[in-house]
């Protein structure tokens, strides 16, 4: 914002203040650096929940992530793929504990959400970033006590206006539906070609029950694997009228995407799109 006014080029963001009804105390922020390889992580972190703290992990080269509890990480790193000269990088984050159940009292709309990831190069997260680097460097050491309390009492507040911005200030019931729906789609978009993607197996990674994960697509237990398939069928329909896919039998482009049964995928293809896999194919490649 200039002494004039915003930028006619960028829409105000206004956060309501009825989201941050609850003054922002209690968080008992803690802040520390870590310097370590992908090979350590999460292992490394387990320690900082063990007094029911949730952790949020900052570096300039990936941004911020929040999470919960020690499970929450767990499951994030077990779904992420690292190539193995990666794994021996080092990483300086900068860790930052706070009270789990204070959090959560604050913004519950962040309990059963994925990891919640926020960017340090713009917006709030680059405030947060720089403030928790100049706490690092020994920027207050000089500064009374009581200067110190009320500007950790600052830092809290960035911590939740930094999470309410990640969140577009999505905070109804509704809001929190479609999060973790979006987030939810995504994983399963990454992991078409496994065949054995499941309902279950979904549910399990999100440590959420199959009922609820029935409840983000519409409450029938069909609509996801519903989904699956559909998102599975239009691959292989983009895949079978391309050249570059030519060499590969109709079977392979299937199993490429997750179909283990020849026979099951071409019967629901043609359910789908009116045709068979070879009459598609040969319809398209020829004509």
């Amino acid at each position: 914002m200039t002494q004039k006014g915003h930028s006619p080029e960028l829409p105000a963001r206004i956060i309501p203040l009825a989201t941050l009804a609850i003054p922002s105390s209690g968080l008992q922020p803690v802040v520390q650096r870590q310097q370590r390889s992908l090979q350590e992580m999460p292992e490394s972190l387990f320690p900082y929940f063990k007094n029911g703290q949730a952790l949020f992990v900052i570096s300039r080269e990936n941004g911020g992530n929040l999470y919960i509890d020690r499970e929450h990480l767990r499951r994030s790193y077990s779904s992420e793929v690292f190539r193995p000269e990666h794994e021996n990088l080092i990483t300086d984050s900068i860790l930052i504990s706070v009270t789990q159940s204070v959090l959560l009292n604050h913004l519950p709309v962040l309990s059963g959400l994925p990891v919640v990831h926020f960017e340090v190069h713009s917006g709030p997260g680059r405030f947060l970033f720089t403030c928790c680097e100049l706490i690092l460097e020994g920027a207050l050491e000089a500064s009374p006590s009581q200067t110190q309390t009320r500007l950790f009492k600052h830092l809290t507040d960035l911590l939740i206006t930094t999470l309410l911005d990640s969140l577009d200030l999505e905070l109804s019931v509704a809001g929190r539906r479609r999060h973790r729906q979006k987030h939810i789609r995504s994983y399963i978009e990454s992991r078409l070609q496994e065949p054995d993607l499941t309902p279950k197996s979904i549910a399990d990674a999100y440590g959420i029950s199959s009922r609820a994960l029935y409840q983000l697509f519409d409450g029938e237990p069909d609509a996801v694997s519903g989904w699956i398939l559909s998102q599975r069928l239009e691959r292989i329909y983009k895949d079978l009228q391309s050249s570059t896919y030519v060499s590969m039998t109709i079977a392979e482009i299937a199993a490429k995407h997750g179909f283990r049964n020849a026979a099951h995928f071409s019967r629901r293809f043609r359910q789908k799109f009116g045709l068979s896999p070879r009459e598609f194919r040969q319809k398209k490649l020829t004509g």
